[in-house]
């Protein structure tokens, strides 16, 4: 069975179901009487990558929001939830922003729900299923630390079940120690090769090597600097899995633009990882066309009543270079109106295109996937390291044109970049341009350094933000981190919050 049509087990919401490290939850004893064996084993494994339909739910405002890919769609609005939007959009995060203790209480039950599976691997009689299902727990829990520490620097490092008095009294842990959690444990993964490096048929979907060796570097390159042996083992990382994965070195050799993202291409030879979801109402399908359509729109982009979140920002579209054929995948400026045979457009006509699916049928239930880990996103990585560890080069210009002729745009030379630096802004925009909408800007911004500087100038040239009728300030750097919910210090108020909050 491939992982989309059983993901959506139904005893899985019981069994896997987690806390918010302030009580002992009952669904844990539960887990306990039903792992017994290989099968619900398996299906605890498959609990984890539930969990990340809770994670990806809020994971647009707390990444791409923030940064100068996306902002608020209207201003002076009354409603509770643009409220919020404002916050993340400006950078005036309260504690209580109902997207912050979202985001952060889906990372931990899913966390939760990979502990569990790595507390219970002693009854899967398989070695080998034993491994996988390791790996695939300690693949799936180094993604959400990895975000989450990006995210908010100090977090609670949890790997076994936490009573209620023990969380009412946890601190957070230093940022080195969380780093330290996740690269042993991918370093695990990868060096005793616990994942085939492509799954079967059977169980397309769940992660494979090549994934954990993707993430590994993507790691590496955020921890440390060129020059360390780290950033070194990333550039090889990241070889490996280009090789693995075909070595296109063209535009031509890979998958098109707009192929990527079709219902009806999923798992394509662009996807390393990608979170999957299935339409018809089975409580698995994607949120995204509700989230990110157009409202008022009657039909003719997405059916419903759609939110119009993740707003395409004026400094996104003018980013685009004429004819680069991402731009009308990843947003759109209008559209028709088929009832007054009108195209329409305005700003109420902009919205986010890259996960809409015109065939959704019910509100939050589109057959859209979500990829995490593309073959993109390692090809420019790699052009990155290549040059930050050596400057420009033949290899690193090869790279950069494949993403390039993919979308359209002519191949640049190393004459077109001459410097280190030449290359890093080609290669710093390339990311921008190839990534819209998928969560990676802000995780790129705070890699290179440039959040704070990247925000202030598009607080300040936006036009959209002259519309408030009051002034839109400028952002220092502790607001870059996100400050711990809420729901988490009123439980525990030993807990020690980001600076500014």
């Amino acid at each position: 069975m491939r992982i989309k049509n059983y993901i959506y087990i139904a005893i899985l919401a019981v069994i896997c179901a987690s806390c918010n490290l302030n009580q002992f939850p009952i669904s844990e004893i539960a887990a306990d009487d039903y792992i017994k064996d290989d099968a619900s084993l398996n299906n605890a494994v498959l609990g984890v990558y539930n969990g990340l339909y809770g994670v990806l739910y809020d994971e647009w405002a707390v990444t791409e929001l923030r940064t100068d890919n996306a902002r608020s769609r209207a201003t002076n609005s009354t409603s509770s939830d643009t409220k919020l939007i404002e916050q993340l959009d400006q950078a005036t995060i309260l504690t209580s922003n109902g997207y912050v203790g979202g985001y952060w209480d889906a990372c931990y039950k899913a966390i939760n729900r990979a502990n569990t599976v790595l507390s219970k691997l002693d009854v899967c009689k398989n070695k080998d299923l034993a491994n996988q299902y390791k790996a695939e727990a300690l693949f799936l829990r180094s993604h959400l630390y990895f975000n989450l520490v990006r995210l908010w620097g100090p977090v609670f490092i949890v790997t076994s079940k936490t009573g209620a008095t023990e969380a009412r009294q946890m601190q957070r842990s230093p940022v080195e120690q969380v780093y330290d959690l996740i690269i042993t444990d991918l370093e695990e993964v990868v060096s005793d090769a616990l994942l085939p490096e492509k799954m079967p048929a059977s169980d397309l979907g769940r992660a494979d090597l090549n994934a954990a060796k993707s993430l590994l570097a993507k790691v590496y390159m955020t921890r440390f600097k060129p020059g360390s042996s780290e950033y070194e083992r990333a550039k090889d990382l990241l070889h490996e899995v280009i090789m693995a994965c075909g070595n296109p070195t063209s535009g031509a050799a890979m998958v098109p633009y707009d192929k990527i993202f079709a219902t009806d291409n999923e798992l394509n030879a662009e996807i390393i990882f990608a979170v999957r979801y299935k339409s018809g109402k089975l409580g698995v399908g994607a949120p995204f066309s509700t989230l990110y359509g157009p409202m008022n729109n009657a039909g003719n982009v997405v059916m419903g009543n759609p939110k119009h979140y993740n707003y395409p920002s004026d400094d996104l579209i003018a980013a685009f270079p004429e004819g680069d054929l991402r731009k009308s995948v990843s947003l759109r400026e209008s559209y028709f109106n088929a009832t007054t045979g009108q195209e329409v457009t305005g700003a109420t006509a902009r919205y986010c295109n890259k996960f809409i699916d015109p065939a959704m049928v019910a509100e939050y239930d589109a057959e859209t996937d979500f990829p995490v880990i593309r073959l993109a996103d390692v090809m420019l990585l790699y052009v990155e390291a290549l040059n930050e560890i050596a400057g420009p080069s033949d290899e690193a210009v090869l790279y950069l044109n494949a993403v390039r002729g993919r979308a359209g745009l002519p191949a640049i030379t190393l004459a077109d970049v001459p410097s280190k630096y030449d290359m890093r802004l080609a290669v710093r925009k390339e990311r921008r341009l190839e990534f819209a909408f998928e969560n990676q800007r802000w995780f790129d911004l705070l890699r290179w350094g440039t959040a704070t500087n990247t925000v202030n100038d598009f607080l300040t040239s936006e036009a959209f933000y002259g519309g408030y009728g009051y002034k839109v300030n400028t952002i220092q750097d502790w607001q870059c981190m996100l400050p711990v919910p809420m729901s988490v210090t009123d439980i525990n108020s030993h807990v020690a919050q980001n600076a500014g909050y």
